[in-house]
């Protein structure tokens, strides 16, 4: 028979034993806890990312690719959460293409081709060029005029145009070389007017009457 002593040691013994197994119990059912927590998170996040991905397919129109992966996803409850999401992506993908699709539909029939390049046609009749602009203001003027005062008068007359008075200088110089325009030089000033008609018609045919002549 065991004394009183050897059953005391004993009994402590087993309570250090259970001791001891219940804290690698402990420790084992927190860190499987923690693991479970993770791999919760990693499921979600790769549920989030299949719906993204499916909605995305659908709407480039791959709907015969990929049913393999349709069919390979996680089972149990994940599965209905899943398709449930797919199902809501898929809606939203269809939706919002439906709204592009008649608000492109709305636009075209709104602004057709023809009513545009039309419109562009008149906007670009109605603008004249710098050229056009210097011309008619020598002609309405008709004395000599100096660049400075062509580029004050369009300024006035068109403020929203930048006009430049180097520019509108070499506008002159251009008509003047073309033979649409006098250049006179009065002291330090040079003055521009205006070519008419028959004198801008006669130029041009000076003007070819050497080349009419090497040709002959």
């Amino acid at each position: 028979m065991d004394t009183p002593a050897e059953s005391a040691s004993l009994k402590s013994q087993y309570a250090a034993q259970v001791a001891a197994d219940l804290e690698r119990n402990s420790a084992e059912h927190e860190r499987l806890s923690s693991e479970i927590v993770a791999l919760r998170g990693q499921l979600a996040m790769l549920e989030d990312n299949r719906a993204l991905l499916l909605s995305m397919r659908q709407s480039l129109g791959g709907d015969a690719a990929g049913g393999a992966t349709e069919n390979g996803g996680v089972s149990g409850s994940a599965d209905g959460s899943s398709a449930e999401r797919e199902v809501a992506a898929v809606s939203a993908t269809r939706k919002a293409r439906k709204k592009a699709d008649a608000a492109g539909g709305k636009r075209k029939g709104a602004e057709p081709g023809g009513n545009r390049s039309s419109r562009v046609r008149v906007r670009e009749a109605v603008v004249p060029t710098l050229r056009e602009l210097v011309r008619d203001d020598l002609a309405q003027h008709g004395e000599p005029r100096s660049a400075a005062e062509v580029t004050a008068a369009l300024s006035q007359a068109l403020p929203e145009r930048e006009i430049k008075p180097t520019v509108v200088r070499g506008t002159l110089e251009s008509l003047v070389a073309k033979g649409q325009a006098h250049r006179t030089k009065q002291k330090r000033s040079v003055f521009y007017s205006a070519v008419t008609t028959d004198a801008a018609a006669d130029g041009a045919a000076d003007a070819g009457e050497p080349s009419e002549a090497r040709a002959s």
